[in-house]
């Protein structure tokens, strides 16, 4: 009987033993599901950065810029470093310039606008989804206490939406204000042959323009991303590649969008291929779009070059690299405006009076404004459409 206690005690003791080993391996169970929770969340934020087409490629170099007002997309996440913003809630500014006394601004966003932009909307439409605002954002020129930044107006050209002026305009305008540059060594053979300006179509060279030509504010260019904003990472010298961060940083990016209804839009651009070549060019695009082919045409008729196409693409790039300089710590300032393609004059004065800058010269002309007669027959317009719907 003697023996029996400490056998009774052992089994206690070994039973107490065995409890707390199972309650320690249910607790480092429940530490094990909420780090895998934990890493499921990082890895959501991750995908919205990199899960598209454009992704935006991880860098070293991070451009720390400054919002400019309350309403910008930037300034709307400075008290939540993390926050995730959206294209729905990216503020557009569209000129109304309908009224011949006075040019009135309107604010929405990318997420109100964007359903409504089909193939019927006129401009008027977007305004009616539009709240009347004072002015254009421009709080940086009365914040005494930050760093002057520059502001570079960027113009998004495209086909049959006053490209042809604005290529002109803006090649001029850099000979004038830049007269520094070879600008035979910066401009591409593409470039050239389309008659545009250095930097024209993104790359290096128009970073490379922008950094060298500090006295101009206006650059127009066509289908860029916010990739082509950023300076190289592929240079091997790290003292250049220093350099040229610090050229781009304290910039104010105010992106210009022109708007045109898709359907005059189509018709103008297939108008286009019969002023080229009659008959034959008519001919040549219906070969894209027969049998229920649905090509782009190498020249004006591709959707992908309409303005709503390229803006909704070129915003969503800028969108995740804002999200991205936000977990850097970083910031970076873009203010994206909307004009109707033929008020290009008005609008290009209103950009002038509000951040006192010198005009445009030559965004009057209406260099393609006398066409010859004739066009394609209207069939060609509907199977345009059929094969290529915008939604």
């Amino acid at each position: 009987m003697s023996m029996k206690k400490p056998q009774t005690a052992d089994v206690r003791t070994e039973s107490t033993a065995q409890n707390g080993s199972w309650r320690g391996i249910a607790l480092l169970l429940l530490l094990l599901i909420s780090l895998l929770a934990l890493l499921r969340s990082s890895y959501t934020i991750s995908t919205y950065y990199y899960s598209s087409s454009d992704d935006i490629k991880s860098s070293s170099i991070v451009i720390p810029l400054v919002a400019n007002d309350s309403t910008s997309i930037a300034a709307k996440t400075t008290s939540e470093p993390h926050q995730i913003i959206s294209s729905e809630s990216l503020p557009i500014y569209l000129i109304d310039a309908s009224n011949i006394n006075h040019t009135n601004i309107a604010a929405s966003t990318w997420g109100d606008i964007a359903p409504h932009w089909n193939r019927t909307a006129q401009f008027s439409n977007l305004l009616s989804l539009a709240t009347t605002v004072s002015s254009l954002p421009n709080q940086y020129n009365v914040n005494f206490n930050s760093k002057k930044r520059r502001q570079i107006i960027l113009i998004h050209c495209g086909p049959k939406l006053g490209s042809t002026t604005l290529r002109q305009a803006c090649t001029k305008n850099l000979y004038r204000t830049c007269p520094q540059i070879n600008f035979t060594a910066y401009t591409s053979g593409r470039e050239r042959r389309s008659r545009a300006p250095a930097g024209y179509f993104g790359g290096d060279r128009l970073i490379s323009v922008m950094n060298e030509c500090v006295d101009t504010y206006y650059f127009c260019v066509n289908q860029i991303t916010v990739m082509d904003l950023l300076p190289s990472t592929t240079a091997t010298d790290e003292s250049d590649i220093v350099t040229r961060v610090g050229m781009t940083q304290n910039v104010e990016y105010i992106h210009l969008f022109p708007f045109r209804n898709y359907n005059d839009w189509v018709r103008s651009a297939i108008k286009q291929s019969y002023d080229r070549a009659g008959e034959k060019g008519c001919l040549a695009a219906k070969m894209l779009w027969d049998d229920g082919k649905c090509q782009h045409y190498r020249m004006e008729i591709d959707i992908r070059k309409y303005s709503r196409v390229d803006l909704d693409r070129f915003q969503d790039g800028v969108v995740r690299r804002m999200n991205q300089l936000k977990e850097r710590g970083g910031e970076e300032e873009h203010t994206f405006l909307l004009y109707l393609h033929r008020d290009l004059q008005q609008a290009m004065e209103e950009l002038s009076t509000t951040y006192h800058m010198p005009m445009l010269p030559g965004t009057g002309a209406k260099l393609k404004g006398e066409r010859p007669e004739g066009t394609c027959n209207e069939s060609l317009v509907e199977q345009y459409h059929e094969a290529l719907v915008m939604s």
